[in-house]
């Protein structure tokens, strides 16, 4: 099994601690981010959606990070939770900004993985703007199909 995990509690100096999951479809800015940044950056860190997909022998999970870069991320696997933070460097407009839409920040995102996974085997690739992690099963809890010989 993989779930999400909670995201660290917060605190914001004019609505106090906040604690919050991520459970809707629409990818959410933290703030403040939950580290320090550089002094030009706004801070915002975002929890990308994620599908998670059984394909048997894996489970894959897949991401949009749009704006990071492979170089840029950090997938790591510690005391059962699979952890993806991504930084997303700023972008300056020529002229005067009007209008900004587009929120730039970086990415994190946990989950707790259950027993039966081969933590040494885990993988990750980035490609066009998309994370996919393959999360491979231990042999001796992968399906198989048990061949029935005639007596």
């Amino acid at each position: 099994m993989i779930t999400p995990t909670q995201t660290a509690s917060q605190t914001d100096s004019q609505t106090g601690p906040q604690t919050s999951t991520q459970t809707s479809t629409q990818a959410r800015p933290e703030q403040p981010a939950q580290q320090p940044r550089a002094a030009a950056a706004p801070g915002l860190t975002y929890q990308p959606n994620v599908d998670v997909c059984d394909c048997g022998a894996e489970v894959m999970l897949v991401t949009d990070m749009p704006g990071a870069s492979a170089e840029s991320m950090n997938v790591s696997f510690e005391d059962g939770v699979l952890s993806v933070h991504a930084k997303v460097p700023q972008r300056s407009l020529p002229g005067r900004q009007l209008v900004q839409e587009y929120g730039i920040g970086d990415y994190r995102r946990s989950f707790r993985l259950g027993e039966g996974f081969d933590a040494s085997q885990i993988s990750a690739e980035y490609r066009k703007g998309v994370l996919t992690i393959h999360v491979p099963r231990l042999a001796a809890v992968r399906p198989r199909k048990i061949e029935v010989r005639p007596a």
